[in-house]
């Protein structure tokens, strides 16, 4: 019988749950470099079942494209999303994903455009001309602006709105590491903030299923309710449906400009090149759909900065079958995380991987497929990745169409692992109106 990867010995009765709850990134880097064999290892920690990390992007391809029915998403997005396309699996999730892929296709995100620029350029009139702002708050409340009035259907209150903003912020607690390590039924306080932020949700859903605008994704599902349609067929479906889009489409954004710009705001050479070129192609104008598809230098540092800081650091799965590592075997019913982060960071696929170079994208190298997995990979990569470009590229260019940044912090930006690649302590992002 062939063996599973190895699992390094830990401590005595809780093996690798210290350290894995305390340092995620680095624990995991450093078993990984000490005991990884074909990039994958075990994980021994207490509360939850065998634990393997795969890192080569062969097992992301193996995994997500060529043999995709070996794995799973489990328990965990189910509990938490219930049967919206984050999490349904099989043909639910193909008749979710056709009835969803239209309001996500480029030709539909253009239409979106004016929206998300006047999203940007209403959140930054409350910028100062002159002083420090926290970046991470600012950037989940403007793709939250955004997602609402382009897909949700309601425009938030610049000011207001602050129970849906903290119950958006909420969701993510629900993959707390120390929630990882517990089991399913404990009621931990990110778990309990969970759920807190999952019942403000849904009320503010009902409420929008009501009143939302023609043209938006909630007034198309519920239109949909007690029709001939496939899909949904009952309330409970259309909230976990938006509910699942307000934590995946806000949240990851909003961290891949967290990112982008405090990597600008401490590279001057790039923020300047970046700068130019939005002098060049936008000027005193709005940043529209064809004006992002003129701006090279940005979308390099958006590729850059997703690859250094992928806001979904790992993807979470269970095998359905045995799955191959190579000459290793994890058996079917085990959960496996495939680390984005560290694929991303491998200096085989990248030289100097932990340096900011965003003109490593300016001639392709000869590199695997799969060693670049910001939006996941294969069919089930991810709905919103144009929208969330296209947003990306209209909040940064309206930024450094408006202001000059610099970087408050002391220090390189620490980051710390729950569902998304959070930033540890604060981020305070200096600004000057141009």
């Amino acid at each position: 019988m062939t063996s599973p990867p190895p699992t390094p010995s830990g401590l005595p009765l809780v093996g690798h749950t210290v350290g894995f709850a305390a340092d995620p990134f680095g624990f995991v880097a450093d078993l990984l470099a000490d005991h990884g064999v074909e990039d994958a290892v075990g994980l021994d920690v207490v509360g939850m079942d065998d634990l393997y990390v795969l890192a080569h992007p062969d097992h992301v391809e193996r995994a997500f494209v060529t043999d995709r029915d070996s794995v799973v998403k489990g328990g965990e997005f189910e509990a938490a999303f219930g049967d919206a396309v984050i999490a349904a699996e099989g043909a639910e999730w193909r008749r979710q994903r056709d009835e969803l892929e239209p309001f996500f296709r480029w030709e539909r995100v253009d239409e979106y455009a004016p929206a998300m620029r006047r999203q940007a350029e209403r959140r930054l009139r409350t910028w100062p001309d002159s002083g420090t702002l926290s970046l991470e708050s600012e950037m989940k409340a403007v793709t939250l602006d955004i997602i609402f009035d382009t897909i949700l259907g309601r425009e938030l209150d610049l000011d207001g709105d602050e129970r849906i903003r903290a119950a958006a912020d909420g969701l993510n607690g629900r993959f707390a590491p120390a929630s990882w390590v517990l089991p399913s039924w404990v009621p931990t306080p990110s778990r309990r903030r969970f759920d807190r932020a999952d019942r403000a949700l849904r009320e503010e859903v009902r409420e929008l299923v009501e009143t939302a605008d023609e043209a938006s994704l909630t007034r198309r599902l519920a239109n949909a309710l007690g029709s001939d349609a496939d899909y949904p067929t009952t309330v409970e479906s259309l909230e976990n449906q938006l509910v699942g889009m307000i934590f995946a489409g806000h949240e990851t954004t909003a961290l891949a400009l967290t990112y982008a710009l405090y990597l600008l705001a401490t590279d001057p050479e790039t923020r300047e090149r970046a700068a130019a070129e939005v002098d060049r192609v936008v000027g005193d104008g709005p940043v529209t759909a064809d004006a992002t598809r003129a701006l090279p230098v940005l979308e390099r540092v958006i590729k850059e900065a997703l690859r250094l800081y992928p806001p979904v650091h790992t993807l979470p799965r269970e095998t359905a079958k045995p799955f191959s590592t190579g000459d290793r075997v994890i058996p079917a019913g085990t959960d496996v995380h495939l680390s984005v982060i560290r694929i991303h960071r491998d200096e085989r696929w990248y030289d100097d991987p932990l340096a900011f170079r965003p003109e490593r994208w300016d001639d392709e190298t000869d590199r695997p497929a799969y060693a670049y997995l910001p939006f996941g990979a294969g069919p089930r990569s991810c709905l919103g990745r144009a929208f969330a470009l296209t947003e990306a590229k209209i909040v940064l260019a309206t930024v450094l169409r408006d202001f000059e940044l610099d970087w408050g912090g002391d220090g390189e930006l620490a980051i710390a692992p729950e569902m998304t690649t959070q930033p540890k302590g604060e981020t305070p992002l200096v600004v000057r109106r141009r």
